[in-house]
């Protein structure tokens, strides 16, 4: 019986193979999306972008207001009560604008962009009130502790360019749509 069945399948092999048809084509599978696949982002989210360039644009505005400023004192000259007086002025200046820039920004896009932002107005923020403190107490004495007092505050204005870290890496920029947003925010490249 097996020789049978084999036998018949053999003959029905060789029929089929030798008939000369071709095979039966494979059956053709269209595929259409679905519309539940997202399209490619168009590009960065404009109001991420715009909020980077704001948040950097005070941070770098200030670090340049002062390297600027600073490249045209000149060497060598003498720490006088009226110099110091008007160097504070207008480093409070320089963190006084950071501080409006900053608050003058909307709610950040970006998660944990807030408690950023609020960090660096603390920092330009007492960088500013120092500045003012130091050149109001020289106003009112020039004594020897007031100049002491003064040039502690020349100090404390500085605080904001050393103690900034960089701002990308801080405000945790991971996803590819914050990526591509910090890298269209001209402004968080520091010139």
């Amino acid at each position: 019986m097996k020789t049978k069945l084999l036998l018949i399948a053999l003959t029905l092999f060789v029929t089929t193979a030798c008939s000369g048809e071709p095979p039966a084509a494979p059956a053709t599978v269209t595929v259409t999306p679905s519309s539940s696949v997202p399209k490619p982002p168009a590009g960065p989210d404009a109001k991420t972008v715009a909020w980077l360039d704001g948040l950097c644009g005070a941070v770098y505005g200030f670090m340049k207001a002062s390297s600027d400023h600073a490249t045209k004192q000149r060497s060598g000259t003498e720490v006088t009560r009226g110099a110091l007086k008007e160097e504070l002025g207008i480093r409070a200046g320089f963190a006084g604008k950071a501080v409006e820039d900053l608050a003058a920004l909307p709610p950040s896009p970006i998660p944990g962009g807030d408690t950023v932002r609020k960090s660096l107005v603390d920092q330009y923020t007492a960088a500013r009130d120092a500045a003012t403190a130091g050149k109001q107490r020289l106003e009112k004495s020039g004594n020897e502790a007031a100049m002491n007092a003064a040039i502690k505050a020349m100090d404390a204005t500085q605080k904001p360019i050393t103690g900034t870290p960089d701002l990308l890496p801080t405000l945790k920029i991971e996803t590819p749509e914050l990526m591509a947003a910090a890298a269209a925010a001209k402004k968080c490249v520091p010139a």
